[in-house]
């Protein structure tokens, strides 16, 4: 079941495919894409709480490692990460009852579980519900909640966890689930003002802080929780930004000498690209960054109606309108010829296109 562009929230009596297969399993393993992010952990954190106080086995099983500043999240629920050769992390996932694919609405966003997974699926009782609200969803679980007016996946799991506690009579928020929700949905709306923050995404972020949630705290650990290498590295890159196309785009690429030399990690990188956008007349960012094995990890950002999830969807990534990104099987230096001359053409058509006469010229 694939449920997409309804534009409006969904009932406790749509979600009840989702409530079935919740209320069925005993064991509960929930999982995000790779390099996660404030959405997807915050959602498994939530929902970890809610079904843990259901009675439910619960295990959050991560495909890569969490961002230095989300690790405050384990303190509302322990997060695992998936480890490749260890039998016990195999054990828990092919012994599994239910797995929640959160934020993530392809079967290779999940990386290396995904193997173990479709192994689980074949030879045990193993069910896949997914939950997300990015573009064009792969029909890949057994129950698919794909709804793409949402502003986050953390707008869905709120949603969800109420229709929860309206059918079971339990609070299932605690001040804990509501920060990390809050968190998924402030993160995904670029701090409540991107487009699809709509009226209702603000009457859930009040009910969130009537559920315990603390904003303060939330804003504090996520985007004032530079490590010192981080900051060594965020001096060492704003020297290297290049504003090119008459001030349209900007361009940043980060090598893995620089992040050797600062002592920095690839999280470290997340918080650098805000400071792409920052120039008034920069409508593309693009940061370019040198993974550890020498592949090109691309982040996209835009301004307006400037679509940046199509520029990146043409290299196999995704995302939303005004922040995209994807990860090229293709060293760092060949990856930069590639991108640089096709982010400057379509930056040029989106630009002409939205100050046609036809279209109109944006505000």
């Amino acid at each position: 079941m694939i449920i997409t562009e309804r534009g409006r929230t969904l009932t406790p009596q749509e979600w009840q495919p989702v409530i079935a297969e919740v209320l069925q399993a005993k064991t509960v393993i929930l999982t995000t894409h790779e390099n996660s992010d404030g959405d997807g952990l915050g959602c498994e954190v939530a929902l970890a709480v809610a079904l843990s106080a259901l009675g439910k086995q619960v295990t959050i099983c991560n495909p890569t490692e969490i961002p230095a500043n989300y690790r405050f999240f384990k303190d509302f629920f322990d997060i695992q990460v998936f480890r490749e050769r260890d039998e016990e992390s195999i054990h828990d996932l092919c012994t599994g009852d239910l797995l929640v694919v959160l934020d993530a609405n392809h079967h290779d966003r999940t990386g290396k579980l995904w193997p173990h997974i479709g192994f689980a699926r074949e030879v045990g009782r193993l069910r896949v519900v997914c939950i997300d609200h990015h573009l064009e969803p792969e029909d890949f679980a057994d129950v698919m909640v794909c709804e793409n007016y949402a502003s986050s996946t953390g707008e869905l799991v709120c949603d969800l966890i109420r229709a929860l506690s309206e059918q079971t009579g339990l609070e299932l928020f605690t001040p804990d689930s509501a920060s990390a929700l809050y968190a998924a949905i402030m993160t995904d709306t670029g701090s409540f003002r991107f487009p699809k923050t709509t009226p209702y995404v603000y009457r859930l972020a009040g009910l969130l802080v009537e559920k315990g949630a603390n904003p303060e705290m939330v804003y504090d650990r996520i985007y004032n929780s530079l490590s010192p290498e981080g900051l060594k590295l965020l001096g060492l890159s704003l020297a290297s930004i290049r504003i090119i196309d008459n001030g349209l785009v900007s361009w940043l690429f980060i090598s893995r000498e620089m992040l050797e030399e600062t002592g920095s990690k690839l999280f470290d990188t997340d918080i650098i690209i805000r400071y792409l956008l920052s120039v008034p007349t920069v409508r593309v960012a693009v940061l370019l960054v040198e993974t550890p094995d020498g592949r090109a990890k691309v982040s996209f950002r835009s301004r307006g109606k400037i679509a940046v999830n199509l520029l990146a969807k043409q290299y196999g990534g995704g995302g939303h309108r005004n922040a995209a990104g994807c990860l090229l099987q293709m060293s760092a230096e060949k990856a930069q010829r590639v991108i640089f001359e096709e982010v400057r053409r379509f930056t040029r058509e989106q630009v002409d296109a939205q100050e046609s006469p036809l279209f109109g010229r944006e505000g």
